[in-house]
C-alpha cells in the first residue's frame, strides 16, 4: 500500500544530490527527526547493508535498524525497516530533469496482524512526519553544492 509519494526538483545534478544523501552525516539536516544515522556492517554501501538510525520522537529516543533494499548510484536508495507494527519501505529515484534533478520519495507501508486496523493513522503519521523531508533536502543541497 502507497502511502504516500512527493517529487521535487533540486537545482542540482543527480551525482550532486547523491553525494550529499549518502553522506550519512547530513541526514539530521534535513530528514525529520532524524539525530544520527550510520552504517552497520563493513564493506562498500549496497543491497543488504545495515543501517542503524536514531530518531528524536516526542518525548522519547528511538533507535531502529534500516536495511538498504535498492541501490543504484546517482538514481534509486531504498530503505525497508520492520517492527512488530509495520513494515516500511523508503524509495528515493533521482532524475534528470531540466539541468537539475527530479527527486521523488515513496514511503510503502505493509501493516502487521491486526495492526492493518490502525493503517489510516499510520499512514497520516507518516505522511506528516515525512512532509518536509524533500523541501529539507532541496535547501540543504543547493546551500552546500
Amino acid at each position: 500500500m502507497i502511502s504516500f509519494r512527493q517529487t521535487i526538483h533540486i537545482e542540482r545534478t543527480p551525482a550532486q544530490v547523491w553525494a550529499f544523501m549518502m553522506d550519512f552525516s547530513t541526514a539530521p539536516r534535513w530528514r525529520t527527526h532524524v539525530r544520527d544515522m550510520r552504517v552497520v556492517n563493513d564493506g562498500p554501501l549496497r543491497v543488504g547493508t545495515e543501517l542503524q538510525v536514531t530518531f528524536d520522537l516526542p518525548g522519547r529516543v528511538r533507535t531502529a535498524r534500516c536495511e538498504v533494499c535498492g541501490f543504484e548510484t546517482a538514481r534509486r536508495f531504498c530503505l525497508r525497516s520492520s517492527s512488530k507494527k509495520a513494515t516500511g519501505t523508503f524509495e528515493y529515484l533521482l532524475v534528470p530533469d531540466r539541468g537539475g534533478t527530479s527527486v521523488t520519495l515513496s514511503c510503502d507501508l505493509r501493516p502487521h496482524g491486526l495492526m492493518w486496523l490502525l493503517a489510516p493513522v499510520m499512514v497520516k503519521t507518516n505522511r506528516q512526519r515525512f512532509a518536509q523531508h524533500l523541501p529539507n533536502l532541496k535547501r540543504e543541497v543547493e546551500r552546500s553544492a
